[in-house]
């Protein structure tokens, strides 16, 4: 076990958690839909569910898309001296020298694989 206590607080806190399920369940309650834990330490609680909508969807994901198509082209050479992390390096390298680039056909896939996600 751990220690239970109260603690009083003077300060705001800002929280987000998904329902026990993953997703929220219309069919169920607002209580059944939230952890326990979650319903016994906060005063106030606002359900926000994400709703699925195909068109909004679409847009979110080519913006992904778009947004990181271009990421990392303004790196500079001497951040890929940070010998503690190869991985970054590598990333890093390639985007400087290799220029990857993501295809139409693989932007498509990346939308279509999001979109079908959603849909779940």
């Amino acid at each position: 076990g751990g220690i239970t206590t109260v603690l009083n607080s003077r300060t705001s806190v800002l929280a987000a958690a998904n329902p026990p399920s993953g997703r929220y369940d219309d069919l169920k309650s607002a209580q059944d839909n939230i952890d326990t834990t979650i319903l016994s330490r906060f005063d106030l609680i606002f359900i926000v569910k994400d709703v699925r909508k195909y068109d909004q969807d679409k847009l979110i994901a080519s913006h992904i898309i778009k947004v990181h198509a271009g990421a990392g082209m303004a790196t500079k050479e001497s951040d890929v001296s940070d010998k503690d992390n190869w991985l970054k390096r590598f990333i890093q390298y390639c985007r400087m020298f290799c220029k990857p680039r993501l295809s139409d056909a693989a932007a498509s896939m990346l939308q279509n694989k999001y979109l079908e996600i959603r849909q779940k």
